[in-house]
């Protein structure tokens, strides 16, 4: 297994742009451009008292990224903090990548002084679950059939 390590993304490093441009490629419900995503991932990198941005790194190469966010876009529900944008690049995936992001996420949740994290996922219910994720229910969200899920920490 390759040595997967995660950082907290910074503003002006190399690693926001890879992350922006990975998020408006594989997330469709951010209605963003390129330009338009980087600004906000540098404001958001910026003030990290309210959540993080992290970078999953193998061997040096930037891997995949993940969220902690106050607030998810358009919810159904009205709880906080969330896991958001989890992303691994597809040669990377069902390598524990995406494990290790999500373990991250849920620490930076913790020394934050959460006792709970919530997130959205279409597809992906398995793989949370495998983590100790739980469906707390079935939605729709933005029109399609998603599961909202806990993780009490």
């Amino acid at each position: 297994m390759t040595n997967i390590q995660t950082f907290i993304v910074e503003p002006g490093t190399p690693e926001l742009a890879i992350c922006a441009r990975w998020r408006v490629n594989a997330f469709s419900t951010l209605q963003s451009d390129f330009e338009g995503e980087l600004r906000s991932l540098e404001r958001f990198a910026s003030d990290q008292s309210h959540g993080v941005g992290l970078v999953a790194k193998a061997d040096g190469e930037p891997i995949g990224t993940c969220l902690l966010v106050e607030h998810e876009l358009e919810p159904n529900h009205d709880v906080s903090p969330w896991l958001a944008g989890l992303f691994v690049v597809p040669e990377q995936r069902r390598k524990g990548a995406g494990a290790v992001l999500v373990r991250a996420i849920e620490d930076q949740a913790r020394q934050r002084g959460f006792s709970r994290l919530h997130l959205y996922t279409r597809d992906a219910a398995g793989f949370y679950a495998k983590l100790g994720w739980s469906v707390h229910e079935r939605t729709h969200w933005k029109g399609v059939e998603t599961a909202f899920m806990v993780r009490d920490l």
